[in-house]
Parts: structure tokens; sequence; C-alpha cells
């Protein structure tokens, strides 16, 4: 094996030595976007139908359906819309992770025989999902419920 041993070593900065870069700050969440009511039904609509098709044709247990089909994501965001409109979001909150949910559902219903309408419906999703990460923001979390952007700041005080 030619060139095995001749890797390139990287000398590594002294702690005070005054070479190494400032460590930057990690964000406070994670990425995250905003659905729009309409699209998380949609979304929604395409799990469901994905569930409904593995139950069908996949003899599967039901925690593989489960996964397959993107339901837990379905579950999470019927309570986050449901504290969205209750905290008068005009959205629903999506960690920018959460999109390989939709993308087993979208994977599992061309797999399954899923119906055109909702598979078309499902990629429209996907592609729309993947446009919003690139601009997600950070994700915090009050009270138990997911929002977007900087937290609100304090009241003056008189």
């Amino acid at each position: 094996m030619r060139g095995f041993g001749a890797r390139r070593r990287t000398r590594v900065p002294e702690p005070d030595s005054g070479d190494a870069r400032p460590v930057s700050r990690p964000p406070d969440g994670p990425p995250a976007f905003e659905l729009s009511l309409p699209e998380c039904r949609a979304l929604v609509r395409v799990i469901e139908h994905a569930q409904a098709c593995l139950v069908r044709h996949s003899g599967s247990d039901d925690e593989t359906i489960r996964n397959a089909s993107g339901a837990e994501l379905a579950s999470l965001l019927r309570r986050r819309a449901a504290a969205a409109d209750g905290h008068g979001a005009a959205g629903v909150p999506m960690l920018a992770r959460e999109i390989r949910h939709l993308e087993a559902a979208v994977v599992n219903l061309e797999s399954y025989g899923g119906h055109e309408t909702v598979l078309c419906e499902g990629y429209a999703l996907l592609d729309r999902c993947e446009s919003l990460r690139e601009g997600a923001g950070t994700a915090r979390t009050g009270e138990g419920v997911i929002t977007l952007g900087s937290p609100t700041p304090p009241a003056a005080t008189p």
C-alpha cells in the first residue's frame, strides 16, 4: 500500500499559543422553518395516506408502519398546529431534521402504490420543505411550545 504512511500531519494549536481560532457558540436550538396551515394539512394527509397504504400492502408490524409512514411527524404537527393556533401564530414550526419523515412517507407511497395525486402532493411538499430548510431559523421551546425566531423581549417596567 503505497503512500499509506505518507499522510499529511496537521499541527493542533496549543490552547494558550494565541493561534487557536475562537470557538463559535452553537445556536440555541435546531434549525426549523414554518409551514403554512394548508401545507401542514397536506403533509398530514400525505402521511396518513402512506400509513393506510402500508397497512393494506406491507404486512409489517405497527411500529414499522408508523416509522415508515412518517406517522410520528403527523402527530407532532397536529399538536404544534393546535399550540400555534392557541398562541396566534400564522404557521406551524417544523424542525429541518423532520423532513426525513416526509421522505419516508413519499418513498413508501411510491413503493406501495399510493394514489398519484397524493404522491405528487408529497413530492411538491418535499421540494417546498427543502427550499424552506435553506432559510431555516432557530427553533426555541417555551412552555412546551416550539416557536421560531428570537424570543419575545420582556415588557418594559414603568
